[in-house]
C-alpha cells in the first residue's frame, strides 16, 4: 500500500490540529501527516526537506503566503500537490493561485465537509476549486485581477505598508517598530516588488483599495 505524505500550514493550533483529524481518521490506513508548518517560512523549508505528495496551505500565515508558498514548492517539489484553505473565498485570489500551480482551494468553512473528498480529487489528479466561485479555467475568471495586499505580504511587511501608507518615513518607522531603518528598507523594497508598484503614492491607493487605512 502506497503511503501519502501530506505537510499541514497553518499559524493557527487548533486548526492544524483539526486538520490532521480530519485527514488521519478518514484515511488511517494509507495517509500520514508528516509535518506540521507554524508559518510559510516553515512550510517551504519542511517541504522541500521532507518531499511531500500533498500540502494543505493556509492563505494567510506569518513569514510568507500561502500563495508565495505555493509558488516555491510547485517549483522546487516535483509532483507536489498543494491544496489551499483561506478565509477570503474570491476569484482574484483564486485566479493567483491557479497560476502559481495550486492544485485545490476552498474557504476554511468547507474544510470539514470537502477536504477528504477534495485530496482524493487532487491524488487523482483533478483540480479542486470549491468557494462561491466555483473552478472555471483561468481565462474565465472576471477582473479585478488582483489580489489584496493582505494576502501578499507577510504581518511585518503589512504592518510597515500600513505605516508607509500613512506618511511614516523610513527613518520614522525604524523607530516606531523598534528595528534598523536598512531591515525598513528592506521591507520597503519587497512591498514595492510584491504588490508592483513604484512609489508611495501609488501604495497609498492600493492601502485605500483594500482596506488597510
Amino acid at each position: 500500500m502506497s503511503i501519502v505524505r501530506i505537510l499541514v500550514a497553518d499559524d493557527h493550533e487548533l486548526v492544524r490540529r483539526g486538520l490532521t483529524s480530519i485527514v488521519t481518521e478518514s484515511h488511517p490506513d494509507d495517509w500520514q501527516i508528516v509535518a506540521q508548518a507554524t508559518n510559510g517560512l516553515e512550510a517551504i523549508e519542511m517541504g522541500e526537506s521532507l518531499q511531500p505528495d500533498v500540502a494543505i496551505v493556509d492563505l494567510g500565515m506569518p513569514g510568507c503566503s500561502g500563495l508565495e508558498v505555493t509558488e516555491r514548492l510547485v517549483k522546487s517539489v516535483p509532483g507536489i500537490r498543494i491544496m489551499v484553505l483561506t478565509m477570503y473565498a474570491a476569484a482574484p485570489v483564486l485566479r493567483h493561485l491557479q497560476k502559481a500551480g495550486a492544485s485545490a482551494f476552498m474557504a476554511k468553512n468547507e474544510a470539514p465537509r470537502l477536504l477528504v473528498s477534495a485530496l482524493e480529487r487532487v491524488l487523482a489528479g483533478e483540480p479542486f476549486f470549491a468557494s462561491t466561485n466555483a473552478w472555471r479555467p483561468v481565462r474565465e475568471i472576471e477582473p479585478p485581477e488582483y489580489v489584496p495586499a493582505q494576502y501578499l505580504l507577510t504581518p511585518r511587511e503589512l504592518e510597515v505598508f500600513r505605516l508607509l501608507a500613512l506618511g511614516r518615513s523610513n527613518k520614522e518607522l525604524a523607530g516606531d517598530l523598534n528595528i534598523s531603518v536598512r531591515t525598513v528598507e528592506s521591507h520597503h523594497a519587497n512591498i514595492l516588488a510584491k504588490l508592483n508598484s513604484e512609489s508611495v503614492g501609488e501604495l497609498v491607493r492600493i492601502a485605500i483599495r483594500d482596506g488597510v487605512i
